[in-house]
């Protein structure tokens, strides 16, 4: 696997049979698969995600977005958290044992505070125009390096995520990418997984 990480999230789309189909073919490529279900109750993030397990995806390769309890009751890898969440200081009793915590940020500011507050890495975007975003004008390239002169924790970019857009990201700044549509919407969703890592791969070799 390639130093650069590689956050792939699941799009609300799938059933759990389809995400497992996919997840146990991409997550020895991958640094983590993001469990982002907004429209599923905690039971039923909870009990998709022991299904996961039991098809045999590594609880390490396992992030949730929102739940601290069920990244600590399942020992999984992560914990991914909304901008809007209070400070970090605050989340302690509900973060005690997650291994790393992840928050979105979209300004220098709020990354400096997140490293303030002892976030392990944070998530920014959308950089480029992204279906799930859409008419809302992207951040770009200029604020993603402004963002990483302000912070040492690693930097994830997200939105429209291609490929060929992954070495100006990394040029930028950012320690990896983060995708959605483009893998879990690919007629091959390993074929895309492979297709990003060989760039991540590329930009570590050059």
């Amino acid at each position: 696997m390639t130093g650069y990480e590689l956050h792939v999230i699941s799009n609300g789309k799938l059933a759990w049979t389809e995400l497992a189909a996919v997840a146990a073919k991409i997550h020895p490529y991958v640094t983590a698969i993001h469990i982002r279900e907004k429209k599923k109750s905690l039971d039923e993030i909870f009990l998709g995600v022991q299904f996961l397990l039991e098809t045999g995806i590594p609880a390490k390769s396992l992030y949730i977005n929102g739940y601290p309890s069920i990244v600590t009751a399942a020992a999984l890898g992560g914990l991914q958290l909304q901008g809007s969440t209070p400070p970090l200081s605050t989340q302690r009793e509900f973060c005690q044992g997650v291994q790393r915590t992840g928050v979105s940020i979209h300004s220098a500011e709020e990354a400096k505070q997140r490293e303030q507050e002892g976030a392990d890495y944070v998530m920014f975007g959308h950089i480029f125009a992204s279906d799930s975003k859409v008419g809302i004008p992207p951040r770009g390239l200029k604020s993603l390096k402004d963002v990483a002169t302000q912070v040492s924790i690693p930097i994830i970019a997200i939105g429209g995520m291609r490929p060929e857009r992954v070495s100006s990201v990394l040029e930028a700044g950012a320690s990896g990418i983060a995708v959605m549509s483009g893998i879990w919407e690919a007629e091959d969703p390993l074929a895309a997984v492979k297709a990003y890592v060989s760039e991540l791969e590329r930009k570590e070799v050059g």
